[in-house]
């Protein structure tokens, strides 16, 4: 599941010629008295030779925020400055960490479900807020003295979030966060640790999930949906240009099936949605499916590798066939081209098609799913994109309840099954991909039983490293794919080391010792 959030870039920056300061100061009002939460100066710099650094974009608004426990009768109000980014706050949070330390949950074990009591507030967006909405009254049929309370709570949550967390009051009991930002906010030590509690749960999420969620060898969130990857496409255009979809085995065939389509269209369709503005999320596709890295296990830039350049040979492929159509992911042109003739497939990740029943209804049953290309005949035909996790902030007074919430949601079978079911939320908890729902038709996609599809070598889908660095990374990764596509597509094996050492100065990271690169 993607979010809009995360576009804060956090407390009050400022530029000062060359050297910028991150300024954060938090007020905090308790029971009518003011004191100074917490003040952070951070000096850092971020300017180098004229170009904004990490974490700044110019044109920012100021906004003010309150946030209140009125159950321990405590208020903060924020006035900060944000923009496209908030991970300068997040990132001056993560440096002061090592002085915080959430404190691991022990549940007293002598306190029937029955017996729990509570008054949870929950954060989360969109579809993945509604599914939990559904959720709460099977959850107090087993815990019926715990009330809770869920918050759609839209743009900025993780931003509204961090901000409660630096603070230390105004956080909600239990929220959610993309699973690429785990990694980030448990490294601020502001989250329950949920290691005496959740260690049972370890093999029952995959691998390359489950490790996002881990920090120093403590379990700090919980897995929710994920993006197992396949692609979409339209039965109807296929057949219309007689291509077989079971004859794309790998990406080399799905580019000469898009050759094929282009030709027998008149030009006309094209086979997948791909602007040279956001190729970021076909290169993590490729990548992850590649088990190639941005970083590797000490954190180094690691992008200047054999299989990241494989990837880049695919998109370079895609690019020079012409099969692309230059849309935008999520633009009116985009929703559009799922009930035209213009695009032919989609690429993705699982969630997609909840977006695909939004907005294109009227299509049901012209949909099909084929599994993602592999790179060469016999290799992985799947990747993930996307997917999110629910977390407990360590001022949180109500753990235990908190604990029942998240446990009964994400790690029991009928749960999320029912949001697989109601909400097109793939599960990350295993168990479920067991369950005969997996092998119902899905009249959408033709009578196709595609849950079984996405589900298949989901555990064999390699890990992905991600630091408090990120979507730093995977900005400064757009920005390079779009100049590198606009300006005549150079050598592969050249962009990769430009932006090898792009990353390398503007996050401050060794580069990790790579094998010499042998073409794509």
């Amino acid at each position: 599941m993607l979010s809009a959030a995360g576009r804060d870039n956090g407390a009050r920056l400022q530029t000062r010629g060359k050297a910028g300061i991150i300024t954060r100061m938090a007020k905090r009002t308790i029971a009518g008295q003011r004191a100074a939460a917490s003040v952070l100066l951070v000096r850092k710099s971020l300017w180098q030779c004229g170009t904004a650094a990490p974490g700044y974009v110019k044109g920012e608004n100021t906004r003010s925020y309150s946030l209140c426990n009125t159950a321990e009768g405590g208020c903060a109000t924020f006035s900060y400055t944000f923009s496209y980014r908030f991970s300068a706050l997040l990132s001056a949070l993560v440096f002061i960490g090592g002085s915080f330390a959430g404190e691991p949950l022990i549940l007293d074990p002598n306190v029937p479900s029955t017996d729990l009591t509570g008054n949870i507030q929950v954060w989360g967006w969109n579809i993945a807020a509604a599914s939990l909405e559904k959720l709460v009254p099977p959850f107090n049929d087993i815990y019926p003295r715990v009330i809770v309370h869920v918050n759609m709570t839209g743009a900025y949550l993780q931003s509204r979030f961090l901000l409660s967390l630096s603070a230390g009051v105004g956080a909600p009991d239990v929220s959610q966060l993309q699973l690429a930002e785990a990694a980030r906010y448990s490294r601020t030590r502001r989250l329950t640790d949920l290691t005496p509690v959740a260690r049972k749960y370890e093999k029952d999420f995959p691998a390359s999930f489950w490790r996002n969620c881990v920090f120093e060898d403590k379990i700090y969130a919980i897995p929710w949906d994920m993006g197992p990857c396949a692609v979409f496409y339209k039965r109807e255009l296929f057949a219309r240009y007689r291509i077989d979809p079971g004859s794309i085995e790998t990406w080399d065939d799905y580019i000469a099936a898009g050759r094929l389509l282009l030709e027998r269209s008149g030009g006309q369709t094209k086979m997948l949605q791909l602007s040279t503005g956001n190729m970021e999320g076909l290169f993590e596709i490729l990548l992850q499916q590649n088990a190639g890295q941005m970083f590797d296990d000490e954190g180094r830039i690691a992008v200047n590798s054999q299989q990241a350049l494989r990837v880049m040979g695919v998109i370079q492929r895609i690019l020079e066939a012409g099969i692309n159509a230059n849309i935008t992911p999520y633009s009116h042109a985009s929703y559009a081209s799922m009930k035209s003739d213009l695009v032919a497939t989609y690429p993705t990740a699982a969630w997609f098609g909840g977006t695909i029943k939004d907005y294109a209804p009227e299509t049901k049953g012209d949909w099909g799913v084929f599994r993602l290309p592999a790179m060469e005949r016999g290799g992985l035909r799947t990747s993930n994109l996307g997917g999110s996790v629910l977390v407990i902030p360590d001022q949180c007074p109500q753990k235990a309840a908190a604990w029942a919430f998240i446990e009964y949601t994400l790690c029991t079978r009928e749960a999320q099954i029912e949001q697989y079911r109601n909400f097109d939320l793939f599960p990350a908890f295993l168990p479920t991909h067991g369950d005969p729902f997996f092998d119902e038709p899905d009249p959408f996609y033709g009578g196709q039983k595609v849950r079984r599809l996405f589900a298949q070598d989901i555990e064999r889908i390699p890990p992905l490293n991600r630091t408090k660095d990120w979507f730093e990374a995977l900005r400064y990764l757009t920005q390079s794919l779009s100049k590198w596509a606009t300006n005549g597509m150079g050598p592969p094996e050249e962009f990769l080391r430009q932006l090898e050492d792009k990353l390398s100065r503007r996050l401050g990271r060794d580069i990790a010792p790579q094998a010499p690169l042998e073409g794509s």
